[in-house]
């Protein structure tokens, strides 16, 4: 019954996005889908593979986390807990879904455009995927030390949003690494995948419940926390790079000259067309380089937890499989030919297909509508959403939560769309977007600063993250763009700022400040009490 449930949830999910992205090739562009049953197919394994993750996700991680946060600190000092949950968050990041097509996504970009990025991407690619995790780690850290302590949310994010902000800048304008920038924050939004969060926060509600007095809010926090410290972690590794990277990647060629640098921008390097195209490689540098890197049931584990994970390892794997040749794969052949509304291509004929000024508000309004529907479709986003509502005692409503979100992540998305197309650089954005993020949340309540927050990192889902960073590399390298970076990352900012918007111009922003916190957790307390009745039922 509940796989059946979770199949039609994950269809729905995934099926009206992928349809909308071909009915926008066929119908507005007019090009056919190649391969479509391949397209399909790969679709239909993404939906089993997100259903028997959620199951294993559920039935065993999720608990297994919770029970391992709430014993360990009766029997480990607070130092030994946040070591724990670092590694945690290091393992974890490992066995990301969406972090494996940022991984092998290099071959889609130029050296001779960004040569620090490309060299992330490829000779460094180890040491990124470890910055990564190291970041996430340091975030579970934070995360559980916030718990233990009860430290209020809001003076965190302010200081952790003006040194990211601040090391952006430098790295921006004092050094030679601006490349990376669009890179470092969209992993932050890769961080906050499906495998991550809820293992982490499933820790943290542990290790809240240990405590002697539990708070609803304790929940929040990790995914911010995880959305940022990445970013710090890959930017320093990027300025760990030598100014001449250019002539160190030339010299790490067998052939006289770099090969990238004697091809066009559409033309794939020999290096990458010699292997396999990079979403082909996925599945090898996902499966066997990640997934195996999770917990697996042992000897003491019973057989429901046991069948739990084998579910989840399943899971992933067939997932892994869907999204590499369904969902990436659409991304960037959508992305390839999206320039044809409004730019001239050889290779299609008859473009511009609208003009110019046409084309590109079509092609914005299409990621706006694309960021929109694909966050109404994200289950988490109801989640988060009803548990909101019942926090808040309907000051914070379902309705208004899900909607400003989607408002948020469809007008993100078209921005960074847009940055693409007209080659703004991504740092000013970011700037302006944090900038009116920190002072709204210096007006807001805990409540609302809690769900604004963390709703960023709800709505980049295993969904929407392959899909927008497909599109985004696809779209940049037929631009001869130097990237393609960055649309996630605007579509994060956005749904922090019309959320905490909405929430202070209807007056919910200063609910009660000394009361509010007390209230909602009686109705926490009501809500767990009812959820272990469900659970007693079953």
């Amino acid at each position: 019954m509940f796989v059946s449930k979770s199949l039609l949830e994950q269809g729905k999910s995934v099926l009206p996005v992928c349809l909308f992205l071909m009915g926008f090739q066929v119908i507005v562009l007019g090009q056919e889908v190649k391969q479509y049953k391949e397209l399909l197919l790969g679709l239909l394994l993404a939906v089993v593979g997100l259903a028997l993750f959620t199951f294993g996700l559920l039935n065993g991680l999720m608990p297994m986390g919770e029970r391992i946060g709430l014993r360990l600190p009766s029997i480990l000092p607070l130092s030994s807990v946040l070591f724990i949950a670092a590694i945690l968050g290091v393992a974890v990041t490992l066995a990301e879904p969406a972090l494996g097509v940022v991984k092998t996504a290099g071959s889609l970009i130029q050296p001779q455009h960004a040569p620090n990025l490309h060299a992330l991407l490829h000779s460094r690619q180890d040491l990124l995927v470890l910055a990564v995790a190291a970041g996430v780690g340091l975030s579970s850290s934070l995360g559980m030390l916030r718990i233990r302590r009860s430290w209020s949310l809001k003076w965190i994010v302010i200081v952790l949003v003006l040194l990211t902000i601040s090391l952006s800048m430098y790295v921006y304008y004092r050094t030679s690494k601006h490349d990376v920038i669009g890179l470092a924050w969209d992993l932050g939004a890769v961080t906050t995948g499906p495998v991550t969060v809820p293992l982490v926060i499933a820790l943290g509600l542990g290790v809240a419940t240990a405590g002697n007095n539990p708070s609803p809010l304790t929940g929040f926090g990790v995914v911010t926390f995880a959305s940022l410290i990445p970013v710090i972690t890959v930017l320093l590794l990027a300025l760990s790079l030598p100014s001449n990277i250019l002539e160190e990647l030339e010299a790490s060629t067998n052939s006289p000259s770099f090969p990238s640098l004697q091809k066009g921008a559409n033309e794939p390097s020999s290096s990458s067309s010699s292997s396999s195209l990079w979403y082909d490689q996925t599945p090898y540098a996902e499966i066997i380089a990640g997934v195996t890197l999770e917990l697996t049931p042992g000897s003491s584990v019973i057989f429901k937890a046991s069948a739990a994970l084998l579910a989840a390892q399943i899971g992933i794997i067939v997932f892994n499989v869907g999204l590499t040749q369904g969902l990436s794969k659409l991304g960037t052949m959508v992305g390839g030919v999206m320039p044809s509304a409004f730019t001239s291509m050889e290779e299609i004929k008859g473009s511009p297909i609208w003009g110019r000024e046409l084309g590109t508000f079509i092609a914005v309004l299409f990621a706006w509508v694309l960021g929109f529907g694909a966050t109404l479709a994200e289950p988490a986003l109801f989640t988060l959403a009803v548990t909101v509502d019942r926090l808040s005692r309907g000051k914070i409503t379902q309705r208004q939560v899900v909607l400003s979100v989607a408002l948020g992540v469809g007008t993100g998305t078209a921005l960074g769309l847009l940055k693409i197309v007209i080659g703004f650089p991504l740092l000013p954005l970011l700037l302006v977007g944090y900038t009116l993020a920190v002072i709204l949340t210096t007006m807001a309540g805990e409540i609302l600063i809690c769900v604004a927050w963390d709703s960023a990192g709800v709505t980049t889902g295993p969904v929407t993250v392959p899909l927008v960073i497909s599109l985004g590399l696809g779209l940049g390298r037929a631009l001869n763009a130097a990237d393609g970076f960055g649309i996630l990352s605007l579509a994060s900012v956005c749904p922090i700022i019309s959320v905490l918007a909405v929430g202070i111009i209807k007056g919910d922003g200063q609910a009660d400040r000394r009361h509010g916190d007390v209230e909602a957790r009686g109705e926490y307390e009501l809500s767990r009490t009812d959820a272990e009745e469900a659970g007693d039922d079953d």
